[in-house]
């Protein structure tokens, strides 16, 4: 029995030892030299305008389309419909640099495939659910980079169309990522600079500005943060 007690005694003690250095010290250490040697990145990498507002987050890309507001407050984004009345895609917002696109798709009443409004936040974060070779997202893509170089996107000097950035017209996994090539924001210049009747050299030079290398200089490809580009832009950059 005395046994029994001791080894009982020596288990309690250990497991209380465990329970301070991994559920109390460890964390607490671990919080404490993140907010010292990381703090925007452990809170979250905030975006906060000149008012001292948050905006949103680097690591969470936006949505740039046109909206509208309901009698109740609801918003949703306009979209561009086929001749039957399905969605094809939103209505960009040719003042603002675009993301990757955000599609989700469903199929509707009529047997057609509609899209899923976004929340545009994080907690409605998801990927497609059609395949790349899924004839209906193949169409998508088509129509949509049909529809970006209507609004001057991808366009070569003499005006005809250039090859479309992949990125451009392809979602992420996520559905949020928050980066686009460098190629897909420096082929979106000439729609921004007509739509804000800024110089087209200015903004692009906002663009190069905004350009972030490699990871470690190794890792991925060089990118644009859309969310701070076009904060730029709203600031000035290209005036």
């Amino acid at each position: 029995m005395r046994t029994l007690l001791r080894e009982t005694w020596v288990g309690l003690r250990i497991t209380l030892l465990l329970a301070v250095l991994t559920g109390i010290a460890y964390p607490l250490v671990m919080t404490v030299a993140s907010q010292v040697a990381f703090n925007k990145q452990a809170n979250g990498s905030l975006v906060s305008d000149k008012s001292g507002n948050v905006v949103g987050s680097s690591l969470i890309g936006q949505c740039f389309y046109k909206a509208q507001t309901d009698k109740s407050g609801n918003v949703t984004y306009q979209t561009v419909t086929d001749k039957s009345g399905n969605d094809l895609y939103f209505v960009v917002d040719t003042k603002y640099f675009q993301s990757r696109p955000l599609w989700l798709f469903a199929t509707n009443s009529n047997g057609g495939t509609s899209l899923v409004q976004p929340a545009c936040n994080a907690a409605a974060s998801t990927g497609s659910n059609l395949g790349p070779t899924n004839p209906t997202l193949i169409s998508h893509v088509e129509a949509y980079t049909t529809y970006l170089h209507s609004l001057g996107v991808a366009k070569n000097s003499d005006g005809s169309d250039a090859p479309m950035p992949v990125d451009l017209v392809t979602g992420d996994f996520t559905g949020f990522d928050p980066d686009i090539s460098e190629a897909s924001a420096l082929a979106q210049v000439g729609m921004v600079a007509g739509a804000r009747h800024l110089d087209v050299a200015k903004v692009h030079q906002a663009v190069e500005a905004q350009l972030q290398g490699r990871s470690l200089g190794i890792f991925g490809s060089p990118h644009v943060n859309v969310l701070a580009l076009n904060m730029a832009i709203d600031n000035g950059a290209a005036a």
